[in-house]
């Protein structure tokens, strides 16, 4: 009887020091860290899981809250439309970023989403990106407004255009890297122009960059267990052509290899790790966000798409710093009161040449040469004249002065255009404005369409192009466009998530307002999603 009530004792406090070894969470957390990692799908991540440690992505999986199928509306292609739904928590219908261009008809003219009409006269490296054209606040403002400027806010990538946007109106530093020094350096906000910290300063004096591009880039595994090898080896005719030299090139773009390789995501690891230790980040209870840009977008090599031995070897690699990543965040700040937020913004394309190959109906759109056709037609039937004023991301702009002029119904002619449009190869439909505002929201390609309809940005006609077809874009780049949306990875682990795998589709502009609950601020002024239930315990 004595040695079971010893035994129960015993028990007891070992169940006691287990609980108290255990770090308890900070109220609300002192750090939110996202990493956006552009080009990656949830399919890539089940397929490539049992090469990943157990310490990196596979540790924010099985500890986290692991959302599958989460969703942006799929009305444009442009990344910046999406990094808006997800700090607004708003569709473009309200942000107002429904494009990377639109055209303005108050003053006649087109305006980029980061630089604005100034962007036209001048050269891109003489300006600078702002966020002033997003039309609401984000999480990011509203926690600034709430503890009255002393949360900092800090983004860290390759492109300043996509920094922006993770910034909000007035964040502390978005950092990038310039490619042609390999230097980290400040994407200015305004005229006047932050000096770069000590710290970052000293950074970039150990020359990282450079050092890495001296190395090579090989397979990180065995190459025959690589999903490319055992499925699709015949798109790679020898295995020793997996081996690439990262050498600093000469004139603009020096460090561009290396930046498209693992090393490139490694360089922002580095930073991100230098940023949280020397800026003092997440040391006290007011809360402070970093954003981190990496990439799963491999452009060594003959690439045929998200499931190449390239790509597959990045997110290995990239999978390597995450885990080192986890390790810093846990012994400067905890993660018990860190909340990690991993998503990605646009996910990988599928090449034509692989639907055709698998008998899937495909094929290239062009929306420039679709505009010149539409001209043709109008001028044909109305006269001559720039009827089709701009062409930007499914949207057409139709000259209103000039159907004005020619005293034609506007109705109509918007209307005859979406018909001449639809007949096109590749179009599923050609929608007017005023047939899409009063359609239903009960189908989900429509439903899309609506979410990037912006009263003052947006165009007379709406395209939706058929599954499996892709657009062409003016610089030859391939856009993939959703029949009705993306279906994207989103985890969030540390501070008080629990373990949990949720299946079914979540949108994301309940991202903004689930942080801001967490965080006990206000919503964003512009906020259309919900608080997702069931992430902490």
């Amino acid at each position: 009887m004595i040695k079971k009530s010893l035994l129960i004792s015993l028990a007891a406090l070992f169940i006691i020091q287990i609980c108290y070894s255990q770090k308890a969470p900070s109220p609300r957390p002192r750090l939110v860290v996202f990493i956006l990692i552009d080009q990656l799908s949830t399919e890539q991540i089940v397929a490539f899981r049992d090469q990943f440690s157990a310490n990196g992505i596979n540790r924010m999986i099985n500890a986290g809250s692991f959302y599958r199928n989460a969703s942006y509306p799929a009305g444009s292609t442009y990344y910046g439309c999406n990094l808006a739904t997800v700090y607004t928590g708003a569709y473009a219908s309200t942000h107002g970023i429904v494009s990377s261009w639109w055209y303005d008809r108050l003053r006649g003219k087109e305006v980029n989403a980061a630089y604005g009409d100034l962007f036209i006269q001048s050269n891109e490296n003489d300006r600078y990106p702002t966020a002033d054209r997003l039309l609401t606040s984000t999480f990011t403002d509203e926690l600034k407004w709430m503890n009255n400027g002393t949360s900092r806010v800090t983004a860290i990538g390759f492109n300043r255009n996509f920094l922006v946007w993770a910034g909000g109106h007035k964040p502390d530093y978005l950092y990038r890297v310039e490619p042609n020094t390999g230097e980290f350096v400040i994407v200015p906000q305004s005229d006047a122009i932050k000096p770069l910290p000590d710290w970052a300063r000293k950074f970039n004096k150990k020359d990282l960059l450079h050092t890495y591009s001296k190395r090579k880039w090989g397979p990180l595994k065995d190459l025959s267990q690589y999903h490319q090898m055992k499925f699709f080896s015949e798109q790679r005719v020898r295995s020793a052509d997996f081996l690439y030299s990262l050498e600093k090139q000469k004139g603009n773009g020096a460090y561009v290899p290396v930046l498209h390789s693992p090393y490139g995501n490694k360089y922002i690891r580095d930073f991100a790790m230098a940023q949280i230790i020397n800026g003092q980040y997440g040391k006290d209870d007011v809360t402070d966000v970093i954003t981190l840009q990496f990439t799963a977008k491999a452009v060594h090599g003959d690439i045929h798409g998200a499931f190449d031995a390239e790509t597959e070897d990045l997110l290995l690699r990239l999978d390597q710093e995450i885990e080192g990543l986890l390790k810093t965040i846990d012994k400067q700040v905890g993660l018990e009161n860190t909340l990690i937020i991993t998503t990605s913004i646009s996910a990988p394309v599928r090449p034509i040449d692989e639907n055709a190959k698998h008998g899937i109906p495909t094929g290239l759109f062009s929306g420039q040469k679709a505009s010149s056709l539409l001209n043709l037609f109008l001028m044909a039937k109305y006269g001559q004249g720039k009827w089709v004023l701009a062409y930007h991301d499914g949207q057409m702009y139709l000259n209103h002065e000039l159907i004005e002029d020619k005293k034609i119904d506007v109705i109509e002619i918007t209307e005859e255009s979406a018909r001449f449009l639809s007949d096109m190869r590749g179009i599923a439909f050609a929608m007017p404005i005023s047939e899409l505002k009063i359609s239903s929201s009960d189908i989900s390609s429509l439903r899309s369409l609506k979410h990037n309809y912006h009263p003052h940005r947006s165009g007379d006609i709406v395209i939706k192009l058929s599954p499996g077809w892709a657009e062409e874009m003016e610089d030859g780049s391939i856009m993939n466009r959703h029949w009705s949306a993306s279906n994207l990875p989103l985890i969030f682990y540390g501070w008080k998530v629990q373990p949990n795998t949720i299946y079914r589709a979540v949108p994301m502009v309940n991202l903004a307002p689930t942080i801001s609950s967490f965080l006990e601020i206000p919503f964003p002024n512009g906020c259309e999603g919900i608080p997702l239930q069931g992430i902490t315990r």
